[in-house]
């Protein structure tokens, strides 16, 4: 599905996974070092969601309805290409220098002032690319290009109370035995295929695109 298509419909079908449990309300409680700031996290595949959680003594997956029946595009920030990497860097704060250019208050101020945030999932096992992208190993491009072959989906984060009142919780259970088994294997392949990725997106895009600290340098004169 386009990150535009969304909310041409009158509600979507989500994911959550939890490690212990959704109690009363939905908020937007994470913590501030999320991809998009603190907010409420949902995503596209239900694999990913479970993967998140599944190592804990008690994971949940909840599947999620959420309400866009009259929400305006005004409402609603799309994150993708190079705002979606200066985005993730500035509430990741992984690089300290980056977040020092005005450029990385500009993304959070911006995101700060939508009440949804939709863009591709870059969750623990996209860690090696950006780790790699942080040290000067892969272009912005390459990083990109690993984002678009390992494909986890995409995430919608609810950065308001007014959005999470949208929320609507369909259903909650347990993950353990056989499927627990199952998710474990998936995040398994899928982090040795993020490594494969990643080692031939750096070797594609050597020259191609910027190197974060060249990134900085142009952001900053």
């Amino acid at each position: 599905m386009r990150f535009k298509d969304i909310i041409s419909k009158d509600e979507i079908i989500l994911y959550h996974g939890s490690r212990g449990g959704l109690k009363g309300t939905i908020h937007p409680a994470s913590r501030e070092r999320c991809d998009f700031g603190k907010g409420f996290y949902m995503g596209s595949n239900p694999e990913q969601a479970k993967g998140l959680v599944v190592e804990d003594s008690a994971p949940k997956i909840y599947t999620l309805k959420v309400n866009t029946t009259g929400l305006s595009e005004e409402n609603v920030l799309f994150l993708d290409g190079l705002d979606w990497v200066y985005t993730i860097l500035a509430y990741r704060e992984k690089s300290a220098d980056f977040n020092k250019l005005p450029l990385a208050k500009e993304c959070k101020e911006k995101c700060e002032s939508f009440d949804f945030i939709v863009g591709c999932i870059a969750d623990d096992r996209m860690n090696e690319a950006m780790r790699r992208f942080i040290d000067n190993g892969l272009t912005d491009k390459g990083l990109l290009a690993c984002l678009e072959s390992i494909d986890y989906g995409f995430q919608i984060v609810a950065k308001t109370q007014d959005a999470c009142n949208r929320i609507e919780v369909l259903s909650e259970r347990d993950i353990f035995g056989k499927e627990a088994d199952d998710i474990k294997n998936y995040v398994i392949e899928k982090r040795l295929e993020s490594r494969n990725i990643v080692s031939e997106m750096a070797r594609r895009h050597i020259r191609d695109g910027l190197y974060l600290t060249e990134l900085i340098e142009k952001s900053g004169s």
